[in-house]
């Protein structure tokens, strides 16, 4: 058959996510149309194109409300809509970017029927580690496991200027040159381990380390917080906004090891901008990060051990020489995980999901 026709439901904007894998699905024949997801979807493209597949990004959007009671009806909206499209044999593909951080969290935004009902009515379903599709089967009670594929998140090489050194981006930022520079990057919540990361950096000795923490502070009281933690030390520094794409060089370039101390996730796409730039990392030995990383360019910790970041910080100083070296490992990892790669296996997602109702 032809390559059909894709309409993306989405919040993902122009971040290079969405504008590399739709420029390499166009690029293998597809024609695709992106959407911000609202509760009512339908009347968007309905008329202007007649979608064979409708891929599913960011859902909790469609669920979003005041009241269970609200969240419920949006739900049945949500439904009816799918099962319009699914009458017109439109395909339903969903990309798990999250599942344990929002919709099983706080949050609470999808409940267990929910969730079966998603996993029955979806056509394939993407997730960009074993992990994740071992719990995505799980919760939603899939039967055909088939119709679950791992797709890697695709790498971030190129998709940013890198034309700036480390010693130009450290005299940019009035970073010491000698400093081992540590990095927290992108948007600020609690969940990420941002606080304890500070906690754990203070214990450090200030003359050896530099930390530098940049991205838009999300919940309301954590600038204030953050600040507060931060006072008096002159070896941190803290960019509360978010970063400019051309600025991202600058950040990424002057640290050493970056850091994804996250307590609750599913995915995450700093660590691919990380290992893009070819820096070490320090993440939890656990889920996502277990299944992209590996010692050769990350120091893993176990999340259950109070002292564990502080120990892995500590074993980065210790080991500042091999920093560089470890970096160029996960470079050379990232490099597999192109978005030609990734738009040809979403592809075959696609096409598995016609050859299944045949």
């Amino acid at each position: 058959m032809k390559n059909p026709n894709v309409v993306f439901l989405s919040d993902l904007g122009n971040n290079p996510y969405r504008n590399l894998l739709i420029d390499n699905l166009e690029y293998h024949g597809f024609r695709v149309v992106d959407y911000f997801p609202t509760s009512i979807f339908l009347p968007k493209f309905w008329g202007k194109v007649k979608p064979e597949v409708l891929h599913l990004h960011h859902i909790h959007f469609f669920f979003l409300g005041s009241s269970p009671f609200r969240r419920w009806i949006k739900f049945f909206i949500f439904i009816i809509q799918i099962l319009i499209l699914k009458l017109a044999n439109t395909k339903v593909v969903w990309t798990v970017h999250e599942w344990s951080d929002k919709y099983q969290g706080e949050w609470g935004e999808i409940y267990p029927f929910w969730s079966v009902t998603f996993g029955r009515l979806f056509d394939g379903i993407i997730t960009h580690c074993q992990t994740t599709k071992n719990a995505i089967i799980r919760d939603l009670r899939i039967q055909n496991q088939r119709k679950v594929f791992v797709v890697p998140h695709g790498h971030y090489i190129d998709a940013y200027k890198n034309d700036c050194d480390q010693a130009h981006a450290r005299q940019l930022l009035a970073v010491p040159q000698e400093r081992v520079v540590f990095l927290l990057f992108g948007n600020i919540y609690r969940a990420k381990g941002t606080l304890e990361a500070i906690e754990a950096f203070k214990q450090l000795p200030q003359s050896m380390a530099f930390l530098l923490i940049a991205g838009f502070p999300v919940e309301d009281d954590i600038e204030d917080i953050i600040r507060h933690q931060i006072k008096g030390y002159d070896n941190i520094l803290f960019t509360p906004k978010p970063i400019d794409d051309d600025d991202v060089q600058i950040y990424m370039n002057a640290c050493d090891c970056f850091m994804v101390p996250y307590k609750v996730f599913t995915t995450s796409g700093v660590t691919l901008l990380g290992m893009s730039f070819g820096k070490a990392c320090i993440a939890p030995r656990m889920g996502y990060f277990s299944d992209v990383l590996d010692e050769s360019g990350a120091f893993l910790y176990d999340l259950e051990d109070e002292d564990g970041l502080l120990h892995v910080m500590k074993l980065a100083i210790e080991r500042q020489a091999s920093l560089a070296k470890m970096g160029k490992s996960n470079l050379e990892k990232a490099r597999q995980w192109s978005w030609e790669y990734v738009a040809a296996e979403t592809a075959k997602v696609y096409q598995w999901c016609f050859k299944a109702s045949l």
